[in-house]
């Protein structure tokens, strides 16, 4: 019996519940939690048996996860649908290739000049990144969790969507004289990038040779735009999108929080990228973390995972996610062409403690449930420790709430002491009642700080790569979004200059509902 059958068999044979697992097992928490750096993740509140485990990790040797972690920093082409390596942990030092070591050193001697000269001037106040999906999503979190350790320098806005409100918040009391704009775009030609960056240009006139820059792979695609070829930096085929707030793509997070602070967020994930390259499985956070979520996945049936961060300046975090797993592992192809397995689950959540008081309900005692990632700060950087006292104790409290549940004899029990009558108990009881048995993961920070910030990003990079390797897919391609650019390039030439072309009568009835719409 193959690992894969062997944990089927594992689950259909049914679990004893947290509870139980916890009863018969003093030391779970030590066994099940690790410490690596400044980070600590205790996954004994998960649906897993010593038995289960043991097959997680039988399957990951299955899968040959050490000579794939070995083959992605080495730089094989991992992408095969695209044909190309995959490096983006040599942004952050973690490759041996000479060359590619000389491209990112000039590459970060360049920004850390260009980041101290403009600080040196002092003529910005101001700087607006304009792009979107990786070249938004990881710079805006960051752009929020840096704030734990002082404001920035510079007053950084972001502009994502095209929709205009984006691009119209963003410059809303700024002065073209002093504002830096930082287009982010890998190709040069994303229409939401591109239109944005458009009104930019229109906006700062005559300053915008000056305080235009791009950060791009097409880089005369920029000099097209009207970017001087002194404020372009490049980065390269081998950085998908998604990964690559290491490269230039962080400029304006060097513009606001200085150099330094880039430079530490790359420690800090060059130091995760070490762990998972030295760490055996059993030990190693990214592969426990990429396990997990496939047992619940896969074995166990949930199709969703929530991520919830206890800290108001990773409230992004939850979204940096989705794009990051869904766009890498929704895939349904295998790498051989034919069908795969269930890969991503639906990434969704929110910020703690707001979150309890929104969708919690559901994963206590809805009939649809989901496993949590809890993401906890142990330092308060606020200045306001009764807050973060507060704070710690709900996420530490959801987690157990979770796990335990409450039992209608336990209900029953409290209600009686406080004098209910025997029908009111009847009545009452079952919906006060919590199954419990509802998995989780608490993922605790040391404090807030730009490299314990790049070991987290890096810590879920390698899980989602882990996890494509087991299921065999392509993490690294997203051939389902360029349909969509496709279809909706087509469609705008439609709405701009009134041509028809052949679509689906809800679409085509969608078209002429905004062709014909006459504002009120």
């Amino acid at each position: 019996m193959n690992n894969w059958a062997k944990l089927q068999k594992l689950a259909d044979a049914g679990l004893p519940t947290l509870s139980e697992i916890f009863a018969g097992d003093a030391n779970r928490a030590t066994r099940m939690s690790f410490q690596v750096g400044g980070m600590y993740a205790d996954f004994s509140k998960q649906r897993i048996t010593p038995d289960v485990m043991q097959a997680l990790f039988a399957l990951a040797e299955d899968k040959n996860v050490v000579g794939k972690r070995a083959d992605l920093f080495a730089g094989k082409p991992l992408n095969f649908t695209e044909k190309r390596a995959v490096l983006h942990p040599a942004l952050r030092g973690s490759s041996t290739d000479k060359s590619i070591q000389k491209l990112v050193k000039d590459m970060r001697v360049r920004t850390r000049k260009f980041a101290e000269d403009i600080c040196a001037q002092g003529q910005y106040q101001a700087v607006v990144h304009i792009g979107i999906g990786g070249s938004d999503l990881g710079p805006r979190l960051l752009a929020d969790g840096l704030r734990a350790n002082g404001s920035p320098a510079l007053d950084l806005r972001f502009v994502n969507n095209v929709d205009g409100a984006s691009i119209n918040d963003a410059l809303v009391g700024l002065n073209p004289r002093t504002t830096l704009v930082v287009i982010v775009s890998k190709s040069f030609g994303t229409l939401e990038t591109r239109m944005n960056s458009e009104a930019a240009r229109d906006w700062l006139g005559q300053f915008a040779g000056d305080n235009m820059i791009a950060v791009t792979a097409n880089k005369d695609g920029a000099v097209n735009f009207g970017v001087d070829p002194a404020q372009i930096f490049e980065f390269w085929d081998w950085v998908g999108g998604r990964f690559s707030l290491w490269s230039a793509v962080g400029l304006s997070l060097q513009l606001a929080y200085g150099p330094d602070m880039f430079d530490d967020l790359l420690a800090g994930a060059a130091s995760m990228d070490g762990h998972f390259q030295a760490a055996p499985l059993e030990k190693n956070l990214p592969t426990m973390l990429a396990l997990t979520d496939i047992w619940n996945t896969n074995f166990l049936g949930y199709k969703t995972r929530c991520v919830v961060p206890y800290a108001r300046r990773l409230r992004k975090l939850p979204s940096f996610l989705q794009q990051l797993e869904m766009e890498s592992n929704g895939k349904s192809v295998a790498t051989d062409g034919g069908a795969s397995v269930d890969t991503s689950p639906v990434i969704w959540g929110g910020e703690g403690a707001n979150a309890q008081h929104a969708f919690f309900q559901q994963l206590h005692q809805g009939t649809i449930s989901a496993p949590v990632d809890f993401i906890a700060v142990l330092t308060d950087a606020e200045n306001r420790p009764a807050h973060h006292r507060a704070l710690l104790a709900n996420c530490f409290a959801q987690s157990e709430a979770l796990m335990c549940g409450k039992s209608e004899t336990v209900v029953r029990a409290e209600l009686k002491a406080k004098g209910m009558s025997t029908p009111d108990i009847d009545a009452l009881a079952p919906h006060k009642t919590f199954p419990g048995n509802r998995p989780s993961t608490t993922i605790a920070l040391n404090r807030l700080d730009a490299h314990t910030l790049g070991a987290l990003i890096a810590l879920y990079e390698h899980k989602v790569f882990v996890q494509s390797i087991i299921w065999d897919i392509n993490a690294f391609d997203q051939w389902g979004v360029e349909l969509g650019k496709e279809l909706a390039g087509t469609i705008l030439g439609e709405l701009e200059n009134g041509t028809d072309n052949q679509h689906d009568s809800s679409t085509s009835a969608l078209i002429a509902l905004a062709r014909n719409h006459t504002p009120s």
